[in-house]
């Protein structure tokens, strides 16, 4: 059983496209594979080879933790994934629960220690709140959840070694943890939708592309500061920004008063023209952005992998990332890709306009 908040095909961000990769995977080695996933309703699917459970969130238990609201959901969220968990132990008889440590949704199934629960850390709140200068109660005590859940776990699938070294930084795991490396995987993409750029015969206009949140995390106001300074350079150029924004979670909004797309436009006004915000996007639309960008770039400050710089060179794209987590990993400096400083948009540019 594989717990995933956001999952194809109704929602796609990198825990859920990571968890579909697994389940379809496990279901061709002959496993029978349930996934639970938020919803607003009851439904049970059969997609991509496992039976996926969409469950909502009733929020009628921890009365006493309403008023941090985050941390409110996030114990509710975890109890009715924990008693879908029951009953599919009972009904189909699973055996194991896969849980990633974002959003602890496995929390209370591990303390209540009916199944083995492997946890899958990536990016955690404790690291975003500190990346945000999110000083939250609700966050701090998220967090300890979060490290309660590395610490009962049955055993742990890192990422990447800058996970296995963040998780021993920012929740103290013991020697003895039994852990494995297990970075992401990815399925490759038929030789035909593969359009590498054409040095011979460039296009009149250049694409760099962005898919992510929009959120400090992201670096995408990094990004922001380097798109005049890239188009000075290189008149020619156009930036699709793909991803949901993030700014009423991140403290954005309540500080500035405005989103990120509404930021950009503000500041810099004529660099406007040449920037597309397309919002969240399907997987047939990003797909399209992939092949068709001539460049791939996501400045995150920090990513535990960084499952979006496979995915951009499944196309044959050159990206751009940060010397940070575990992006080095996979992006090879000079081969692959370009690699920055994070919080360096001169840096950025450079690296876009080179």
């Amino acid at each position: 059983c594989l717990l995933s908040g956001a999952y194809p095909p109704a929602a796609y961000e990198g825990v859920g496209r990571h968890t579909n990769l697994m389940a379809k995977g496990l279901f061709e080695l002959g496993h029978s594979v349930h996934v639970i996933a938020r919803g607003e309703s009851e439904q049970v699917t059969f997609y991509d080879g496992a039976y996926v459970h969409r469950i909502p969130t009733p929020l009628t238990r921890y009365g006493r933790y309403r008023s941090l609201p985050q941390l409110h959901h996030t114990l509710n969220r975890s109890h009715a994934v924990h008693e879908r968990v029951v009953q599919l132990m009972r009904n189909d008889g699973i055996q194991l629960v896969d849980s990633p440590v974002w959003q602890v949704e496995g929390i209370v199934t591990a303390r209540s220690g009916l199944l083995p629960v492997v946890v899958r850390p990536q990016t955690a709140t404790r690291q975003v709140a500190e990346l945000q200068r999110d000083a939250d109660e609700g966050l701090r005590l998220i967090g300890d959840l979060e490290a309660e859940l590395v610490a009962g776990a049955a055993f742990l699938a890192p990422n990447s070694q800058a996970t296995v070294k963040a998780l021993r930084e920012v929740y103290a795991l013991p020697p003895a943890a039994r852990y494995q490396v297990v970075p992401h995987g990815i399925e490759p993409v038929a030789d035909e939708q593969v359009r590498p750029f054409d040095v011979a015969a460039p296009p009149a206009t250049l694409t760099v592309l962005y898919v992510g949140r929009l959120e400090k995390r992201k670096g995408i106001l990094d990004l922001f500061g380097a798109i005049p300074a890239t188009l000075a350079r290189v008149p020619n150029v156009r930036f699709i920004i793909a991803g949901a924004d993030n700014s009423l979670y991140d403290g954005f909004q309540a500080h500035h008063g405005m989103d990120y797309p509404s930021y950009f436009r503000k500041h810099y006004p004529a660099a406007a023209p040449a920037v597309t915000f397309l919002g969240a996007v399907s997987e047939a639309t990003l797909n399209s952005l992939y092949q068709e960008c001539d460049l791939f770039v996501a400045p995150s400050l920090y990513e535990s992998f960084g499952l979006i710089y496979l995915e951009a060179m499944n196309y044959a794209k050159p990206v751009i990332g940060c010397l940070a987590g575990g992006i080095p990993e996979v992006v090879e400096q000079g081969v692959t890709g370009r690699l920055v400083e994070p919080e360096a948009p001169a840096a950025l540019a450079e690296a876009m306009s080179d």
